[in-house]
């Protein structure tokens, strides 16, 4: 029996937020028999189990389900191959929605008969004040096509079930999972918008995802994007013509964080070479032209790219040397 929303929860190390998170859901206006919360505890090592299994205990709309740790992507799969939804959003574990926002959100969806609706999204700092960040995508009055509408990825998303199908997070992937799943559903919809009613609260909190993204891992899982985009382009859309800039899009998106995190940090010829090889072997050089603009002879050979990228090395150090000097030089204001 299907229900009208099903919202899916991934969980992990989140204890000092998981309550917060799911008090702000089954406070709701909605009526609980009306949506489900799916509740993915993915082998968290803190006290997430005994929070969610108390919460599923007190709401019936709110099932809990335990697994060992395999990842978000893994565990938003396990949401989606339960998830009983008509309409199905995602939550992340340390975010919040805003008070009884959720019943005008679904429906505005329901209502313009969309495939997948953007919410809107205030980002919010460890001390709950409001952090200055633009989420919005389109406009409320506007209702476009999945290759004609911007995207934006995770969170407050609402995707109509049938339109997701049997797409699901790709493993292998652990920064930017959400950008393949978002653009690969995405490509699929007929009617996408944008909705500005206060919805969602994104928690920026500080992580290690910096460091993260510079990782071995992290560049294996940009090349496996890469090809997760390629290959579903070639067995979907190989004779759509407006889809061509759509996937050239996204495809520059994890190259700009190849060049950026790999090749200009590290200028290792392997990550340099490999990335060479992959755009040449699908046709792909004038993404590389457009990237040079950002980061110079990138669409060059190696050894003009790790020469011209050394000498804007030190070009940067020099500047920085003579501001340094030149502030010690200043005279002192006196007292």
């Amino acid at each position: 029996m299907s229900v009208r929303l099903s919202i899916i929860v991934p969980v992990y190390n989140v204890e000092p937020y998981l309550e917060s998170c799911l008090q702000s859901i089954v406070t709701q206006s909605l009526s609980p028999s009306a949506y489900e919360v799916l509740v993915i505890n993915d082998g968290s090592p803190d006290g997430c189990a005994t929070i969610l299994d108390r919460y599923a205990q007190r709401y019936p709309q709110i099932i809990a389900l335990h697994q060992e740790n395999q990842g978000v992507s893994a565990a938003r799969n396990a949401g989606l191959d339960r998830a009983r939804g008509r309409v199905i959003t995602f939550v992340d574990s340390d975010d919040a929605l805003e008070p009884n926002s959720l019943h005008a959100v679904l429906e505005r969806f329901e209502a313009a008969d969309l495939d997948i609706l953007y919410a809107h999204i205030q980002a919010i700092d460890e001390r709950n004040n409001p952090v200055k960040q633009d989420y919005t995508v389109g406009a409320d009055e506007v209702i476009a096509s999945g290759f004609r509408h911007s995207r934006r990825t995770f969170p407050a998303t609402f995707y109509r079930a049938t339109c997701i199908g049997s797409h699901r997070f790709p493993l292998g992937i652990p920064i930017g999972e959400d950008t393949v799943f978002n653009l690969k559903v995405q490509a699929f919809a007929q009617r996408v918008s944008y909705c500005s009613l206060p919805y969602y609260r994104y928690l920026l909190r500080g992580n290690s995802a910096t460091k993260a993204v510079k990782t071995d891992k992290a560049y294996r899982g940009f090349r496996k994007a890469l090809d997760e985009i390629v290959y579903f382009q070639k067995a979907h859309f190989l004779e759509h013509k407006e889809s061509s800039r759509y996937f050239d899009a996204q495809l520059l998106l994890f190259l700009d964080r190849i060049a950026m995190h790999h090749l200009v940090y590290s200028l290792k010829a392997s990550y340099f070479n490999d990335i060479t090889r992959w755009v040449r072997e699908h046709q792909r050089e004038s993404l590389l032209v457009q990237l040079s603009a950002t980061y110079p002879a990138i669409d060059r050979p190696y050894v003009i790219f790790w020469l011209i990228q050394h000498g804007l090395r030190w070009k940067q150090r020099l500047r920085t040397l003579l501001w340094r000097l030149k502030q010690y030089l200043l005279p002192r204001n006196k007292k």
